[in-house]
């Protein structure tokens, strides 16, 4: 009779599982022990699948944790209560299991009578409960007894022809898991990616963190297994080579090096035909990165890789969200058990995570063990976005390792921005207040001041960067609100950013095409970025607006004067010249010219003192308040305030010439009636600090036409 191991246990519990619910080697003793990974004794403990392979196929003794944990009673109870909960609910037939589990028992010739009476002292057992207070302590003495290695012979395995070697029994614990139960809504997506590896061989599937690259993986290797003699999963572990030294084959020797092993498995695998799938799970590395990859693209069989990395000199295949809503709906209804009673709330959900596969599953999970109801979540979610404070926690399997965190947790880990270099961070915390539209990579490397696009081009290739049609470049939505939670984008961070759009609205007789991204950054800066200099933010939004009125950039003029409004409510936050501005400000977006004028007047009113320092200012709302003037025909008012502004000018700025040139030229059109787009003509020649002169010949000029007129 066979001997009653773990091995011979475990193949008994395996056959009786429905093939509905089967799941991988690594997936079931993640069930099988629950009890002791989530134990402070088993939490940094992980289920290696060669070693899991060898347990399974009676090559290796069980890990001695596992066994010593189980030593202890009130353990063993808690290991019948996971088999009770996890196991006997996906086998078709427990009671035959327990009937073949006796069998075993009674049948080994090497247990004492004594001990076999003790195990099988619940039987015959009446319901699913005795039968896993039997299985129970069968299984802990199959772990504990004495170890016997079976004998394995190793297969002789040659190829012949256009077929490769069968390799089931041959390399060990690396079959593919299964997908997710309720995976759904990528029929299109398989049936291109099948056609891609039939056609290029090796195919790289890749796109952002979370949306579902390996599970499509899984369904793609369920789905065409009939198609391949083997398939072959690796979880890339940050080094291909080594990957492929650490492949279990059943004749691996312990004495063997790591080179000798290498040249034995590398030899073998380039034997393998294009009837062989090999699947490298998150190859998350640029190519550039992995001097072993050009080795492993010449292999013959055809190989799938999923990366969130770009891969532009290999066949790719991009993943992006899952297109239809209502699959996504449905796969919320898998987690969600009243999802049919908040439809339009989890659709409106499912918009706010950007249709994020990881992110939806996390709010449904969150709502059916949370506290938040939908609309309740909804909000929070508008609001928080990925910085959700919620302290519930959710229990989800990411690359086959059970993990329970919040739902900030689970998105933080899951792009782990925090592994970036410093500069790398940087751009990425920059990036956040880049338009999602999109900026051209050159522009951007200018308002950073980078030295080369080599840094927008690393990103680019690990994924965290969108590349987009004419040399552009932005975020996608999902990495923009992580990198805005972890990397905290502010005015004091980011003030390289702000010195350079400051610099260039200085400039306002310089015209730009690109003032349409430049606006839509500033007002990013203004939702987005954290205020942790409230002085030189007052600075900079002051010296934009004015460069937006150029392009009658209403929306974004709009926004800095709420945006002014709100922060200089604050007693302690700016200065007198900074309200007076704003009102001055206001007063030229209004359009009743009596309410202009009062503002204005307040505005002065707020500067009784006049020194060098504000004289500038004072100059402008009093030359503001002559043209206010003159439209209302209050034509001494009007002179009266432009002769004042140019006085002010003359006695605290007098190396200010070009304001005062410019002030007389104001001064001149307006008694005149000249259109004031006259001044864009004179542009040309108002080099201010060369031909200042000339701005004064043209005024001159003009009023003698004018007098004759």
């Amino acid at each position: 009779m066979e001997r009653c191991d773990f091995a011979s246990v475990m193949a008994i519990i395996k056959k009786y599982i429905s093939e509905n619910n089967d799941m991988g080697q690594l997936d079931f003793l993640y069930s099988l022990f629950d009890d002791f990974v989530s134990s402070d004794e088993g939490r940094d403990f992980d289920f290696d699948n060669g070693l899991v392979c060898r347990w399974m196929n009676g090559q290796a003794k069980v890990s001695p944790r596992i066994t010593k944990y189980y030593t202890d009673e009130q353990h063993q109870r808690n290991l019948a209560r996971d088999i009770y909960q996890n196991i006997l609910p996906v086998m078709f037939d427990s009671g035959m299991a327990v009937q073949k589990i006796y069998e075993l028992v009674i049948g080994e010739e090497s247990i004492s009578e004594r001990k076999k009476m003790e195990l099988i002292e619940p039987c015959p057992c009446e319901n699913e409960k005795e039968d896993a207070d039997f299985i129970a302590p069968v299984l802990y003495f199959s772990m504990d007894r004495d170890f016997v290695k079976r004998d394995a012979q190793t297969k002789k395995l040659l190829a012949c022809g256009d077929l490769s070697p069968v390799l089931a029994g041959f390399i060990m614990g690396n079959e593919v898991p299964k997908p997710c139960r309720y995976f759904c809504g990528r029929e299109q997506e398989l049936e291109r990616l099948h056609e891609m590896l039939s056609d290029q061989g090796k195919v790289f599937l890749y796109g952002i963190a979370g949306i579902g690259k390996s599970e499509i993986a899984k369904a793609y290797a369920k789905q065409y297994k009939k198609e391949y003699t083997n398939i072959v999963y690796i979880i890339y572990n940050g080094d291909l080579r080594q990957d492929m030294i650490d492949l279990d084959f059943i004749d691996d020797r312990p004495d063997e090096s790591e080179e000798e092993r290498f040249r034995r498995h590398n030899r073998f695998l380039r034997t393998l035909k294009s009837d062989t799938l090999l699947i490298i799970d998150n190859f998350n590395v640029t190519a550039t990165k992995d001097s072993f990859l050009p080795v492993v693209m010449k292999y013959r069989c055809r190989i799938l890789f999923t990366t969130r990395s770009r891969m532009d000199h290999y066949a790719t295949m991009e993943l992006s969200e899952i297109s239809d809503k209502t699959a996504l709906l449905k796969l919320m209804g898998r987690y969600y058990s009243e999802a049919g009673n908040h439809e339009s709330e989890l659709l409106e959900i499912i918009d706010t995570v950007h249709w994020h596969t990881l992110a939806v599953e996390l709010a449904a999970r969150l709502l059916e063990h949370g506290i938040l109801e939908p609309r309740t979540l909804l909000q929070k979610l508008q609001e928080e976005k990925v910085a959700l404070d919620s302290t519930d926690r959710i229990s989800i399997k990411k690359d086959g390792k059970p993990m329970k965190e919040t739902y900030y947790g689970h998105i933080h880990t899951l792009f782990s921005l925090y592994l970036l270099s410093e500069k790398q961070q940087m751009l990425m915390r920059n990036m956040v207040l880049i338009p999602l539209t999109g900026i051209a990579c050159r522009r951007l490397a200018d308002w950073l001041s980078l030295p080369d696009l080599n840094l927008i081009n690393d990103l680019i290739e690990m994924g965290f960067i969108t590349p987009l049609s004419g040399r552009c470049v932005a975020l996608h939505p999902m990495i923009q609100e992580i990198a805005q939670t972890d990397l905290k984008p502010s005015i004091v961070n980011c003030m390289l950013l702000l010195s350079k759009l400051q610099d260039i609205c200085l400039h306002r007789g310089l015209d730009i095409t690109y003032y349409k991204v430049m606006f839509q950054t500033v007002e990013n800066i203004i939702l987005l970025a954290e205020k942790d200099d409230l002085q030189s933010y007052l600075r900079f939004l002051e010296d934009v607006f004015t460069y937006m009125d150029n392009y009658h950039y209403e929306q974004g003029m709009n926004m800095i004067l709420q945006e002014m409004q709100r922060l200089l409510e604050q007693p302690a936050a700016g200065t007198s010249e900074d309200r007076a501005l704003l009102l001055d400000y206001r007063a030229s977006r209004e359009k009743d010219q009596e309410k202009a004028v009062k503002l204005d007047e307040d505005a002065l009113a707020l500067l009784p003192i006049i020194s060098t320092e504000n004289a500038l200012l004072v100059s402008n709302i009093h030359s503001n308040l002559g043209a206010r003037y003159r439209k209302m025909q209050k034509y001494d008012l009007a002179r009266h305030h432009m002769e004042t502004g140019i006085q002010i000018m003359e006695k605290y700025q007098p190396a200010a010439m070009k304001m005062t040139v410019l002030l007389r030229l104001r001064i001149t059109l307006s008694f005149y009636a000249i259109p004031e787009n006259l001044i864009v003509a004179c542009m040309p020649y108002a080099n201010w600090h060369e031909r200042s002169k000339k701005i004064i010949q043209i005024c001159a000029v003009i009023t003698r036409w004018c007098r004759r007129r």
